[in-house]
């Protein structure tokens, strides 16, 4: 079989040495439209960020609300639905097992409502004026310094503010009167804490409760019933450097007629002062309530820096 001969129109890439001789052809071969650097098709510009958002909060071509359809969102909203009651459903019967678990199990005293807002076996509570800027229970100052006990001063002039509307401060003697003793012979009020229904009664001057009180609670029971306050240090050490104590009213006591209280009544006031007391001392002083649940009492400490210890502390700084 012959050979078939080749078409002189054949295509065929020309020789080099035919591209060197002609000088008519091109000397580059064929190369694509990167190489001869034509212009690529660029893509289109992306829309602003605000149409982005509008467009994802709602497509309309879509139709989709935030990314999903409604149907999308109407299944996802019933499974949260049914997820959550299934979870408090499990919660609620897990929490009463384990309290009815706990009530069979564990030894505890139910308390009633009304013993939450009373005190109780503990006994009605005390509170006395003035205190420091802490609510800590102690009254301290330099003797003669009257920017140390300024801040006592001010906190029984608040608290009588409101109470010289209700009540008379005459009982109070110079306790009731600004600077209220302070410098030398410093006062503090006692008060009782309002509680509801409280309603003390006295002392009965045969029961054994009074028979332990001291002697001058005992002479206060015989001239009137009443609920007595009385004060003194806490220990030997305190009663020996303490002094005389005095009262407003004297006898100190508190009118059992005027509980139970309101809540807009104004509690009772007894103020004790201290007359003859050793400076530069530390003096914890109780004082107690005696009522037929009692005594309740409630403790400070007084401390006034003598002058020639401040005056010394002051020129060996210098």
């Amino acid at each position: 079989m012959a050979p078939k001969k080749r078409s002189f129109y054949s295509k065929r890439s020309p020789s080099p040495l035919l591209l060197h001789k002609d000088p008519s052809l091109s000397t580059s071969l064929p190369s694509t439209s990167r190489d001869q650097r034509l212009p690529a098709n660029r893509s289109e510009p992306e829309p602003p960020c605000m149409d982005r958002c509008l467009k994802f909060l709602y497509n309309r071509q879509k139709k989709t609300f935030c990314g999903r359809t409604c149907k999308s969102w109407i299944c996802i909203i019933l499974y949260s639905i049914m997820y959550l009651i299934f979870l408090s459903t499990f919660t609620l019967i897990f929490l009463y097992g384990s309290l009815k678990i706990m009530k069979h199990t564990l030894d505890y005293q139910s308390i009633d409502k009304e013993q939450l807002l009373t005190y109780g076996e503990r006994g009605v509570g005390l509170t006395a004026t003035p205190t420091s800027e802490t609510n800590y229970p102690l009254i301290w100052y330099r003797e003669n310094k009257e920017e140390d006990y300024l801040k006592y001063v001010h906190a029984i002039d608040n608290l009588l503010y409101n109470y010289r509307k209700k009540r008379d401060v005459n009982s109070l003697g110079v306790c009731g009167q600004s600077p209220y003793g302070y410098g030398d012979t410093p006062c503090v009020l006692i008060r009782i804490n309002k509680q509801w229904r409280w309603a003390g009664k006295p002392l009965e001057i045969d029961s054994v409760k009074a028979k332990s009180a001291p002697r001058e609670v005992q002479e206060w029971m015989r001239q009137d019933k009443k609920l007595w306050l009385q004060c003194g240090g806490s220990n030997s050490y305190d009663k020996e450097h303490i002094g005389r104590i005095k009262y407003y009213p004297d006898p100190p006591g508190f009118d059992p007629s005027l509980f139970p209280m309101d809540l807009d009544d104004t509690s009772p006031l007894v103020a004790m002062q201290l007359t003859n007391f050793t400076v530069g001392l530390s003096l914890a002083i109780e004082c107690k309530l005696w009522y037929d649940k009692g005594p309740s009492s409630v403790e400070f400490v007084v401390y006034v820096a003598p002058e020639e210890v401040v005056s010394n502390k002051t020129s060996s700084s210098v």
